[in-house]
This record gives structure tokens, sequence and C-alpha cells, in this order.
């Protein structure tokens, strides 16, 4: 596949590492670090440094965070087609002591027609799932996605989905329309979805009804995916270290399942399965290093320039 072109967010993340439980109307020491994120600029980061062709589509204010933001993106290597925005989108990740975190996202709508013109031309077409969650412009983005061109191909992933069953309904209504080749989501959203909790390999077989392929990651649990109606399963990968720091590890999974699959569609089991060990080996390193973008083993250095 010739170009990739991502759809998402790109946010200053804050992250925060507390020394120890909150003190109402007191102060806590705490590690408090400031680097770029989002779901769409961290697969578009990842992708880029693995060589890709690739363009990132977010909202970007005028602010000092979208300055960051978009220094931060050039840097890399990432083409930015920017929607604009009154203000960038912000997240702050609260860590416990498991390096596992809690969010707080001010993320900004990614308007249909905003991209409409861009899905005329064959390319991999990856979607953030938080922009069809919103309610406000989810409808009408997932019918654009619907409407691409012959020869795109569609990955959605994440999205944070919540255990509501009018969202869930929504989003299984969304992922109709929009069609994608390709659904990932984590064990928590694959639930959300399906409105039951279910072992890994029974939810990527009932997710098999929105997507050809359709993969659930459950970290330490691995992950699973149904193929064209065959099962394929794959263990995680063996631990390297301490885990630091979840935020983004199951963006750096995205990014090396879609360079796998990218070029090749429909995959057959055996080269599902591959994809998926590589995809999880990058994951679990991605969840060893500080930030949504740390760097791990396999990327390249940053350019330093715009593509």
């Amino acid at each position: 596949m010739s170009r990739i072109l991502v759809i998402g967010d790109a946010t200053l993340d804050v992250t925060v590492a507390a020394s120890g439980p909150l003190r109402g109307g007191g102060d806590t020491p705490a590690r408090i670090r400031f680097a770029p994120g989002g779901q769409g600029a961290n697969v578009a980061v990842r992708l880029a440094r693995r060589e890709a062709d690739v363009t990132l589509v977010a909202p970007v204010g005028k602010d000092a965070s979208g300055r960051l933001l978009t220094e931060a993106l050039h840097a890399e290597g990432v083409r930015l087609a920017p929607i604009d925005s009154d203000r960038s989108s912000t997240v702050v990740a609260m860590l416990d002591g498991a390096g596992e975190r809690s969010m707080l996202s001010d993320r900004q709508q990614i308007p249909a027609d905003a991209i409409t013109p861009m899905l005329a031309a064959p390319a991999w077409i990856h979607l953030s799932a938080y922009a069809l969650v919103d309610a406000g412009e989810g409808d009408a983005l997932a019918a654009a996605l619907g409407g691409r061109s012959l020869g795109a191909w569609l990955s959605i992933a994440g999205g944070s989905i919540p255990p509501d069953a009018e969202v869930a309904a929504g989003m299984r209504q969304r992922l109709a329309a929009a069609r994608p080749e390709l659904l990932v989501v984590n064990r928590d959203e694959a639930a959300a979805l399906l409105g039951r909790q279910a072992s890994t390999a029974d939810t990527a077989r009932a997710l098999a009804q929105l997507a050809p392929v359709a993969v659930v990651t459950a970290a330490s649990q691995g992950s699973a995916a149904s193929v064209s109606g065959t099962l394929v399963e794959v263990p995680a990968a063996p631990a390297a270290g301490p885990v630091v720091d979840a935020t983004g590890s199951g963006d750096a999974y995205l990014a090396s399942l879609v360079l796998e699959l990218a070029d090749g569609w429909l995959p057959s089991p055996l080269e599902m399965e591959r994809a998926m060990a590589r995809a999880s080996e990058s994951g679990a390193r991605a969840a060893r290093v500080h930030g949504a973008q740390g760097r791990i083993e396999g990327e390249a250095a940053a350019p330093g320039v715009p593509r």
C-alpha cells in the first residue's frame, strides 16, 4: 500500500504518577510529564518510524499546544492535514502503581466534511474510534467512510467505548455503515459493543458480524481474531521488564498490525497469526517505556524534517 491515512486525535498528554493517595484540599507529590499523544497521532508516529508514508488528519488549534503538536509530528516525519479547531485536544492520564492509567479527556470533534475529500484516492485508512463514539459527528463520519473509493481499505480501533447500551447500539450501527475491513478493540470495548463479557475467543467470533477481520486484545491474556470466520489466537508477548506506562501500548500494537497487513488484503489465518504476534511484541515494548510515543526497539530515529 503506497500510503496510509490516519484519522484521529493529536493531543497534549499530561501524565501524572502520584506518590500516593490524593489528599482532598491538600498537596500530593507527583511525577508529571507533558508529551505529544492522541490515539491517531500515536499510530501515525509509530507508522512513520517504520518508514510508512503516513498522513494524519486531526483537529489542531492555533494555541501553544497546537504549535507543539505540529512541530513534534513534523519532526517524526508525519504529514499533518490539520482540521481547524478552537483549541487543541488535551488528555490527562493518571497512572497507578502498576502503570495502568485512568484518563480525563478533552478531545475535539472531527467533522465529516473535513475528511470526505481525502477518501477519493486508494489508501489504507485508519480511524480512531473515538471519532465514531462522538454523538455529534459519528453518524456522518461513518457514512462518509462507507462511501470511500474502491481500493481503499479501512481499519477502526479503540475508542474507549463506555458500557452504555445506547452508545453501543449507535456504535454498531456506525460500524455497519463504515464497513471496516479490520476492527481492533480491547476486551472491555468488545464487552461494551456486545453488551456482555465473554472469553477473548468467543468475543472475536461474535464481532465477526462487524468486520471481515475482528481482533480482540486482552493484554497479558493475549489476543484473538476472527479471520473470515476462522479463529486465530496468539499468546501475549513474553515480559521484557516491568510495565511502567501502558498509555499508547494499544496504539503501538495497532500500528504494527496495520503495517503487517496493509500491503496484502485479505490475510490468511497464518499471516494474521504472524502479524498479531509481531504486534503483541510492539505493544509490550511500548508499555515498558514512558509516554504514549516513547521510542521502542525497531523504530528508526526521527528524521527531524517534514515529509
